[in-house]
């Protein structure tokens, strides 16, 4: 009864871990060093990734060094690099904070999250000017 018990806890422990999803850490970035960003990847049912990441305090692309039309995220996989889009960014009606979000859904399992600032969205690799990078995960 005490093993039934223990497989019953260690089971429902184990739902309650997997079902929070993984915080993604990212370090301050030499680019943007206001920039807030945090991340969440969670695995669902159907073995997919679903990744919610926002963004706050991002200059504004087009004032980097050299200027950028957008932010675009990217995730490492043991396939290689792949693009989830473009971030949609956006400042509030009443505050002047720039915001940011992504919701997506990968059939890849993230290792590390990218963002990159570009003039197009649609590279199959991000270019070298790399804003932030998450900490593997």
């Amino acid at each position: 009864m005490k093993n039934k018990i223990s497989l019953t806890l260690s089971i429902f422990a184990l739902i309650l871990i997997t079902s929070c999803g993984t915080k993604v850490n990212f370090p301050v970035s030499q680019i943007v060093p206001g920039a807030d960003i945090s991340a969440k990847v969670k695995q669902d049912g159907n073995d997919n990734y679903k990744i919610d990441l926002k963004a706050e305090n991002l200059t504004d692309p087009e004032r980097l060094n050299p200027p950028k039309e957008m932010y675009v995220v990217w995730i490492e996989t043991a396939k290689g690099t792949k693009n989830l889009g473009k971030l949609n960014m956006s400042s509030g009606m009443f505050s002047s904070t720039r915001k940011g979000s992504l919701n997506t859904t990968t059939a890849f399992k993230p290792s590390r999250i990218i963002i990159t600032a570009e003039n197009i969205s649609t590279n199959n690799e991000p270019s070298s000017f790399v804003v932030i990078s998450s900490d593997n995960f």
